[in-house]
């Protein structure tokens, strides 16, 4: 990614395989963007649930900061799409309710994951959809409420209040839930083509209207 490079690592003490995220050399310029990107490790060390990855560990070594994850040895719901297509509605829903039961977990504890797409879901052996990547996640409380947050998170999958700048909620993270449902009835991104900057600005101002090719794949009640 743009902020750190992930590899597969073996855990001596343990004897197991893990996963570290680390910071790619000069993103860690400051102390404040150093403590920020560690934000993940305390986001994500407050959750605990089968469909959240969790982290180990979290340090800085030599400048660096890095987070130990589980690995999970499976492939993202991103690549599992580009390898099998459109999923039937069962399937999908049934995988929906995986993320769904992690971001319930997530807003009761106060985070919000604001980045929620399918490359940041994983598919283990079983079967399961475990929720990665927190890195941009915001904690919500009484006292945060009225502050700005800055626009983050990836376009094609964020709500219209995100997209015009509003306070941080887990409202959010719903919105994105339905897009990526919506992805997964359909085989690709409901937000896609050369003009994504016109397809956001009225994603902005106006309803999300579904797809004619989505529309034919679903039924009202999925609808």
């Amino acid at each position: 990614g743009a902020q750190a490079k992930v590899w597969l690592a073996f855990d001596p003490r343990l004897e197991r395989e893990v996963a570290i995220k680390l910071m790619l050399p000069g993103q860690q310029s400051t102390d404040s963007e150093v403590n920020r990107w560690l934000q993940e490790a305390r986001s994500v060390s407050r959750l605990t649930h089968p469909n959240i990855v969790p982290v180990f560990e979290a340090d800085v070594h030599q400048q660096s900061p890095y987070l130990v994850f589980e690995y999970v040895a499976g492939p993202t719901l991103a690549q599992q799409l580009v390898a099998d297509g459109p999923m039937q509605a069962a399937g999908a829903v049934a995988l929906m309710q995986d993320i769904l039961s992690a971001l319930v977990v997530a807003h009761a504890n106060g985070v919000v994951h604001r980045d929620l797409k399918p490359s940041n879901v994983l598919m283990d052996s079983s079967g399961r959809a475990r929720v990665m990547d927190f890195g941009i996640a915001a904690r919500v409380s009484a006292a945060a409420a009225n502050q700005d947050f800055d626009v983050a998170g990836s376009p094609a999958y964020m709500a219209p209040e995100e997209l015009r700048g509003e306070p941080v909620t887990p409202l959010m993270d719903v919105y994105a839930a339905g897009l990526v449902l919506g992805e997964l009835l359909r085989g690709k991104p409901l937000r896609v083509g050369k003009h994504l900057n016109t397809a956001l600005r009225l994603a902005a101002q106006q309803p999300l209207q579904l797809p004619d090719d989505l529309q034919a794949r679903i039924d009202d009640s999925v609808r």
